[in-house]
């Protein structure tokens, strides 16, 4: 086991070369063969700060800053939602709702700046003979069931059918410049949660909380997706101060006396953190400690069961088996272990029925959220698969008592 302890907060990897990109593309168009698939088209959805971005920033290095809005006559369509056709031979055309910039790893020539997203993307289908083909669809969750409904009314002889599997198999495994990026993204995650956890005071709220990771977060280049956060007390009479939207937003001030649970995650250069830590606030008390410690040893316990052979289930279930022993239910806020980590929450899934083996360049997410009598604790890490093992990723300080 090795742990990342270099502390710098402004580090940013560098950009990943544009090779890269023809080749995720070029893995992806014999997986579309393999699959008998005549192309396969990729959806995307932006929105200003965070949405289902990671398919389509994947194969091209493109985001949609434009926020979803209603199509409106014939001014413009499919706003924030671009848009990758790759065909079975490999040529490839992206098409962009707001113009294109440098940084996009796409030749010119295969970029289609457009405000009518989907009627421009009809075309591109029967420009390219895919009008009677058969295409999967990466991202079926992300394309509106009315723009699907209108691709098959247009093109009726086509096929449409989900193939999420492709790019979802292609992106559980990092190339060693997507490690870079996840192990700066975990760091400044990292940092951002011990401001926050600074912050977490008496006579603070929730808000003066996450506006201290943010001092941190943001001049780094870097973007807040939530915070899930909780504070409370526990015993015969527990409470639980919360806020649904945004979830920050209840105003009580902190007391001493209550307990704190934050899980934040964000994303620096398109690559997401997520890490998770508890606090007292003003002196532990051992009910406290013990939710506290527990949420740590169920995490702890997954994670050493990362060795060779290994698979998601087998994590899952190494988590599980600790928690039952602590003699905390098997249930909460997410009834994982965890998850792959990348652009977005990636394949695996650590659940006791996802047998998929963990190999190396891996990078997954154990997590865990316990409660008893009130008391709750929480605590996650970024975890890199190595070829002996793995590599703890954040390196946000585990306790605050």
């Amino acid at each position: 086991m090795r742990e990342r302890r270099d502390r710098v907060v402004t580090r940013r990897a560098p950009p990943i070369p544009r090779r890269e990109f023809e080749e995720r593309r070029l893995r992806a168009a014999e997986a579309v063969r393999r699959s008998g698939l005549d192309a396969l088209l990729v959806c995307g959805r932006g929105g200003g700060t965070l949405d289902r971005y990671g398919d389509v920033m994947y194969l091209t290095n493109f985001y949609s800053s434009f926020p979803f809005i209603p199509d409106y006559g014939d001014h413009w369509s499919a706003r924030a939602h671009p848009f990758v056709l790759l065909a079975a031979d490999g040529r490839a055309r992206l098409l962009a709702d707001i113009p294109v910039l440098d940084e996009v790893a796409m030749p010119r020539e295969d970029v289609v700046r457009t405000d009518r997203v989907l009627e421009t993307l009809i075309e591109e289908i029967r420009r390219a003979g895919l009008d009677a083909g058969r295409v999967g669809i990466a991202g079926y969750d992300t394309l509106p069931a009315s723009y699907l409904d209108r691709l098959r009314g247009a093109l009726p002889e086509a096929r449409f059918e989900a193939a999420e599997e492709i790019l979802s198999r292609l992106r559980s495994i990092k190339s060693p410049a997507e490690i870079e990026h996840l192990v700066a993204a975990a760091q400044i995650g990292s940092r951002t949660i011990e401001a926050m956890l600074d912050r977490a005071v008496a006579g603070a709220t929730h808000g003066d909380v996450v506006a201290a990771g943010q001092q941190v977060l943001v001049p780094a280049g870097g973007v807040l997706y939530n915070s899930f956060m909780a504070s409370g007390t526990g015993g015969e009479r527990p409470t639980a101060c919360n806020s649904i939207f945004p979830t920050w937003a209840n105003p009580v001030p902190l007391q001493d006396g209550q307990w704190l649970r934050l899980g934040i995650s964000g994303v620096l250069a398109g690559y997401y953190f997520d890490v998770s830590r508890s606090k007292a606030i003003g002196k532990a008390t051992n009910r406290q400690i013990d939710a506290f410690e527990a949420a740590i040893s169920v995490v702890e316990a997954g994670i050493e069961a990362i060795q060779g052979g290994a698979s998601a289930a087998d994590l899952a279930v190494a988590g599980n088996r600790k928690q039952q022993e602590l003699g905390y239910p098997l249930e909460g806020v997410f009834s994982g272990l965890g998850h792959g980590i990348g652009m977005g929450w990636d394949a695996p899934w650590l659940v006791p029925d996802d047998h998929t083996p963990l190999v190396p360049n891996m990078v997954i997410n154990l997590e865990k959220t316990l409660g008893m009598d009130g008391y709750v604790g929480d605590f996650e890490e970024s975890v890199l698969v190595t070829g002996d093992g793995y590599e703890v990723l954040t390196n946000a300080r585990k306790r605050h008592w």
